[in-house]
């Protein structure tokens, strides 16, 4: 069972629950969770409310026997772009200000990240939402502590497009999709570059790579060993390299990063000869 997740806090997953709703036949199971009626499509998915905020959802684990769980999640930006996003979640550094443990990692979900990103590229054509961004980010946020893989799937980035009917259907598309998808996979991890990781987009878009957690270059002096572990460990599917976006990071970076992913056991393979 795939367990779908959105939250009284979050305006944006109350907008992609509508249309799971209205469009996938989510259906009232007559239980409850926290308060919120569980809601199921057929026997692969339900869909649940909390009251927490998503990132602060550890807690699921001990309710839930679910294969995955899959954030229906707002995303915020100064900026106010819309955007359509899909990322795994950990904290790579010694800083744990938006959820999760610091250090610590979830379980990625490499295949889901992919067939997410390619079907919010296809929904993106067919909806004409030309205004919107659609991207891989890096791995950031709670929750970190659970066992059971997560991918985080949002709709950005402000107020009007948290209510946005077009972008929220885009969103729930790839939402189902990931409930089909199935996990086991070769993957990869990543290092270097943007938040917004433009370069393995391209990765995943045209060669066909299933990516799981990325280190993008603010965080790379500050990584240790075993979060690059983490990384490896915590991901479904065998991780069988690691790809660096090397004009994404400069000498101090590779300095640093390139040690400890081959002491992680892992091959360097660099983004041009991926």
């Amino acid at each position: 069972m795939r367990v779908l997740v959105t939250s009284e806090k979050d305006i944006a997953s109350q907008t992609i629950k509508t249309v799971l709703i209205e469009e996938y036949g989510f259906l009232p199971t007559g239980d409850n969770f926290e308060e919120n009626p569980i809601l199921s499509s057929g026997d692969s998915a339900i869909l649940i409310t909390t009251k927490r905020d998503m990132i602060y959802c550890d807690h699921l684990d001990n309710h839930f026997d679910a294969e995955v769980f899959i954030f229906c999640s707002r995303h915020r930006a100064e900026s106010a772009k819309p955007a359509l996003l899909v990322h795994s979640t950990g904290n790579l550094g010694t800083e744990a200000l938006f959820g999760g443990n610091p250090q610590e990692v979830s379980v990625s979900a490499p295949s889901l990240v992919s067939v997410a990103l390619k079907r919010l590229v296809v929904e993106k054509q067919e909806r004409n939402l030309d205004d919107f961004d659609v991207s891989l980010e890096v791995t950031h946020h709670g929750p970190t502590s659970m066992k059971t893989p997560m991918i985080f799937i949002e709709l950005g980035s402000s107020d009007e497009y948290w209510v946005h009917k077009e972008g929220a259907r885009a969103v729930a598309a790839a939402i189902m999709d990931c409930v089909q998808e199935p996990l086991t996979a070769e993957s990869v991890i990543g290092f270097g570059g943007t938040h917004y990781a433009s370069k393995f987009n391209k990765l995943v878009l045209e060669k066909g790579y299933k990516i799981g957690h990325i280190a993008p270059k603010y965080a790379l002096n500050d990584l240790t060993l075993e979060v690059v572990k983490q990384m490896i460990s915590r991901t479904t599917g065998k991780v069988t390299c690691a790809i660096v976006d090397w004009k994404g990071m400069n000498a101090e970076n590779k300095a640093h990063i390139f040690p400890i992913i081959e002491e992680a056991g892992l091959e360097i393979i660099r983004d041009k000869n991926a």
